[in-house]
């Protein structure tokens, strides 16, 4: 786990350090599209000796731009919604379940650098527990808007050209919502026990690159850096990391692969199921898909 920690944030701060010095003129236009996918996997076995367990699994994604230029004014705003099932010997699991919204306006006052508001909001659409799976006597530890994360952050945006973007804020308020009575009671996610919202002040790091690494193949970076300055918290850092790679077959087929890793000291797993907190964990996440994907709109943001 650790290793592959280490390589995901390798790679991506490697992604971050390649972005070039190319700035393009400005838009003054809407650009509006995004996409769909579908990947879909199936297994089945009849008296085969190796063994094997039938198996459908499917995920859907879709990803909405609506950008806006004009003068020194411009407006970002993306909207990701995923989620995939996992049907295997009569059980369901969830594969991926994301919710997330981010917009981001800003000022140019140079030719690198604009003033920016920025604010994001995720959560998930299903319940997830702690036995994957099973819904007997397996623990809910996660719903819709628990958790819900809001961020809103105030500071500038480096852009040296279309590939890189980094957002800096020095005051980023971010708030946390537990909106589920057991969760909350528990104090999960880092909310006062019995309570549904943690407020936090903090400062805030979003960096973003793009780059195509060869033909039909495009790497993605993101990097999201969060530390808390109230409670004696500034010492952690929340990660919030992905790194993405897309490769084109044709129009309308795909593959991708998609690695995420996540640290937030407030997220306390319990190891041993023993009611007793073991501590943050740092999560981490690989996904390799081959499916059909719909373009719509303007091609590129």
């Amino acid at each position: 786990m650790k290793k592959a920690a280490l390589l995901i944030m390798m790679l991506s701060l490697a992604a971050f350090s390649q972005a070039q010095n190319d700035q393009a003129p400005a838009d003054t236009s809407w650009k509006i599209g995004g996409n769909f996918g579908l990947q879909f996997n199936q297994a089945a076995y009849s008296n085969w000796q190796a063994g094997g367990v039938n198996s459908v699994a499917g995920n859907a994604l879709l990803s909405l731009f609506a950008n806006y230029q004009k003068g020194k004014w411009s407006w970002q705003n993306s909207l990701t919604l995923a989620y995939g099932l996992n049907f295997q010997d009569t059980v369901f699991n969830k594969t991926d379940d994301r919710i997330e919204l981010e917009s981001r306006v800003d000022w140019d006052f140079s030719k690198r650098w604009s003033a920016s508001a920025l604010l994001n909001f995720r959560t998930q659409f299903a319940n997830g527990y702690d036995v994957p799976g099973e819904r007997g006597d397996s623990v809910r530890i996660s719903a819709f808007l628990a958790p819900a994360y809001t961020l809103l952050g105030l500071g500038a945006t480096y852009k040296p050209n279309k590939k890189f973007s980094a957002f800096l804020s020095p005051l980023t308020s971010k708030i946390t919502i537990v909106n589920d009575q057991r969760l909350s009671d528990n104090g999960a996610f880092g909310v006062d026990s019995g309570s549904t919202v943690r407020y936090e002040i903090g400062g805030y790091v979003n960096m973003a690159y793009k780059t195509p690494i060869m033909e039909n193949i495009d790497l993605q970076a993101k990097l999201d850096l969060y530390s808390n300055y109230l409670d004696g918290q500034y010492k952690f850092i929340d990660v919030n990391s992905e790194l993405i790679i897309f490769m084109e077959v044709n129009k309308y087929i795909t593959a991708n692969l998609s690695l995420n890793l996540i640290y937030d000291n407030d997220v306390l797993f319990d190891d041993d199921n023993d009611g007793i907190s073991d501590g943050p964990r740092t999560q981490f996440r690989e996904v390799l898909g081959v499916g059909f994907v719909y373009r719509f709109g303007d091609k590129k943001k």
